[in-house]
């Protein structure tokens, strides 16, 4: 009788009709539609330990929606316990953990799971990903659902290796460092510095608000909702309505974005009388007065910014910073502020998946084919990348309203491609490169008349000053565009 142990057979792994990165707004609509359409062979990674996406990451104090609570939910799920008008981020995280639980999302997910690589097996029609932990999963589809705004960027001040203070970023906020009585710096003055701002200075002995460029601002019309009002939104006909006047409303507000017309003005001059009416210095004044127009650069919600930069003990700083040594600032013209802790509310690298390798047909990598200017057809699929779907990709962001309007329609095209697909019994699906050409040719054509193209830096742009954030058109064009799969601008394999 032998004494060798018999040799297990090892299964196959599985193979997933589709694998989501991300459990943020998108990846969960994404699981979602899968779930509805009868697809249940799907898995949603995450590298986080917690669902939520940007709504994980970012915990800063004051951490808010800048749109309306109503419309920055699911259109098929709406929520009529918002506590207010903008919801906090513990609510949408809370909201979106509901949503996984709701519709049967937790079996699917695996959190604590990063990716490293992507490629693509033309002969296996499949997606081989590869995990940080080693493991390798194969799906048809990959569904790219981690957002632009996932990767923390931080300032490239000179010394910043040589502080010896805490210093940490906005969406890695170190909760475990008291800011009671310490001398603080926040870098930025962008959308997360503006609600931090206002709740840290009360804590700090000193604080040092240093200013890039100035942002235009309006006052933030926030509501806090009545028992009766939620009751009320708990009948579907007036969530409904609610939630379609809320669209009109932020719909509207994209006629602000063009240089010289009448909504412009009316938008500009609200932000000038908002500034006038809050700051009374006219030194500080002028250095919180944007040179550029309305809309260039994302317009902010907030009504106690301005106020919280009159506080005794709170200083704007709008010479640049020069350098940073091992116990503080130094600006441009010599002054050095001795600080505690420096806080980068810098916003994020826009890559659009490029801090993951992904490999297309031949081995072709994406940081290649883009080269640091991303662009995709309608913003969701990229040439020589099959079976790829980007969500929110290049050129899908919006200044006016909410992102969600923007990926429920890219989920529903994603889908009906996979189900395209199944239906002609093919095993990938590829956007042809001159379709994505024209698209973005086109796209360029009409954003390099818009107010995004004039002389300001932000985030809708690459180094080059190409515009690869913003959607220059409505939500509606946006999703009357998406409506349909364009099957000819496609090649089936």
């Amino acid at each position: 009788m032998s004494n060798e142990h018999p040799v297990l057979e090892q299964a196959a792994p599985e193979i997933y009709r589709a694998v989501i990165l991300g459990t943020g707004v998108s990846g969960l609509c994404m699981g979602r539609a899968l779930r509805k359409a009868g697809i249940t062979s799907f898995l949603i990674i995450e590298k986080s330990a917690g669902i939520g996406g940007t709504w994980w990451d970012n915990t800063y104090p004051g951490a808010e929606c800048d749109v309306r609570s109503h419309l920055y939910s699911y259109s098929f799920d709406l929520n009529p316990d918002w506590s207010q008008a903008y919801a906090p981020q513990p609510e949408i995280r809370e909201y979106l953990v509901r949503f996984a639980t709701k519709f049967d999302l937790l079996p699917h997910i695996r959190l604590n799971a990063a990716l490293t690589s992507a490629s693509f097996d033309a002969g296996q029609g499949l997606w081989l990903l590869q995990l940080e932990n080693g493991e390798q999963l194969k799906a048809s589809f990959f569904i790219c659902s981690a957002g632009p705004l996932s990767e923390p960027r931080y300032p490239d001040i000179p010394g910043m290796d040589t502080y010896e203070g805490r210093l940490f970023h906005s969406a890695r906020w170190d909760h475990d460092y008291p800011l009671n009585g310490k001398r603080v710096a926040v870098i930025g003055t962008a959308a997360s510095a503006v609600q931090i701002v206002p709740r840290i200075a009360p804590l700090a002995a000193r604080l040092y608000v240093c200013q890039r460029s100035p942002n235009w601002i309006i006052p933030r019309l926030n509501h806090v909702y009545a028992p009766w009002e939620k009751a009320l939104f708990r009948l579907k006909p007036i969530a409904k309505t609610n939630r379609f006047l809320l669209y009109w409303l932020h719909e509207m507000n994209r006629l602000s974005f063009n240089p010289s017309g009448f909504m412009a003005r009316i938008g500009r001059g609200l932000a000038e009388w908002h500034l006038r009416r809050q700051v009374i210095d006219p030194r500080l004044r002028g250095a919180l007065r944007p040179s550029y127009p309305f809309g260039c650069k994302r317009v902010l919600l907030s009504n106690d910014y301005y106020p919280t930069l009159m506080r005794s003990n709170v200083e704007l700083i709008d010479t640049p910073i020069d350098r940073i040594d091992r116990n503080g600032i130094v600006t441009r013209d010599g002054q050095k502020r001795e600080v505690d802790v420096i806080i980068c509310a810098t916003g994020f690298n826009v890559k659009h998946m490029l801090s993951v390798e992904i490999r297309g047909l031949q081995g072709y990598r994406l940081n290649e084919a883009w080269a640091g200017e991303p662009k995709a057809y309608q913003g969701v699929t990229v040439a020589s990348f099959p079976n790829l779907f980007i969500l929110l990709g290049p050129n899908t962001g919006q200044g006016h309203t909410s992102a969600i309007l923007f990926i429920e329609a890219q989920v529903n095209y994603a889908l009906k491609c996979i189900q395209e697909v199944a239906r002609q019994r093919k095993r990938f699906l590829s956007v042809k490169p001159e379709a994505m050409n024209r698209y973005n040719e086109e796209l360029q054509k009409t954003l390099s008349t818009s107010v995004w193209a004039a002389g300001c830096r932000s985030w809708y742009k690459t180094e080059s000053g190409k515009i690869i954030g913003i959607y220059p058109g409505f939500s509606f064009q946006y999703a009357k565009q998406l409506r349909e799969p364009r099957f000819e601008d496609y090649v089936m394999c």
